[in-house]
């Protein structure tokens, strides 16, 4: 079943599209909690942490205004990672430099927020390799600039200083676009 009809069901309410879900996703979503959350809480707080957003896409899945399942977990992942970390004060070591992809509640914001995002990942499409994975390792998979470093067989200060410059592009290429860097939430 492609993603689509996956969101089609769940929109719908349809049970069985949960464990289906999971099924998919939850090895993605661990890796999102665990690259953010591993330094600092445990294995169970992980799981916790995977678990809640399943049941918080469940309880939402009325109001998910998006087409890009995937990319929704995602963001609902970072979010409930984020507030493990506020919960047991500890820090984040991201959190001044990370481009968040929050949900927010009113409409106008919802739609702007929608629009960054189509852009932000055209954006990010645009870098070309190996900035492009770089980017996605870095700010969605929360991977350490050594991960990536080794994955890559890059120095570590080429992946450093690739992600400054897609920083920059990306900031260009929302400005040209009418967004600001408060937008971007950077």
């Amino acid at each position: 079943m492609n993603e689509n009809k996956l969101l089609h069901r769940l929109r719908a309410g349809d049970e069985s599209v949960l464990p289906e879900l999971i099924r998919r996703y939850s090895a993605y979503a661990y890796a999102i909690a665990s690259n953010i959350l591993s330094h600092a809480l445990g294995e169970e707080d992980i799981e916790e942490v995977v678990s809640d957003s399943f049941l918080s896409i469940w309880e939402h899945r009325e109001s998910i205004e998006t087409d890009m399942l995937k990319a929704y977990l995602a963001a609902v992942v970072r979010n409930k990672a984020r507030s493990a970390l506020r919960k047991y004060h500890a820090e984040d070591p991201l959190e001044d430099d990370v481009l968040r992809i929050s949900i927010p509640n009113q409409p106008e914001q919802r739609i702007l927020m929608s629009e960054l995002r189509e852009i932000t990942h055209a954006a990010v499409d645009s870098l070309g390799e190996p900035d492009r994975e770089i980017f996605q390792r870095y700010y969605f998979l929360y991977q350490k600039t050594e991960e990536i470093s080794e994955a890559l067989g890059l120095k570590d200060a080429t992946v450093r200083a690739r992600l400054a410059r897609g920083r920059r592009r990306l900031k260009d290429y929302l400005k040209e676009r009418g967004f600001s860097c408060e937008d971007a939430h950077y």
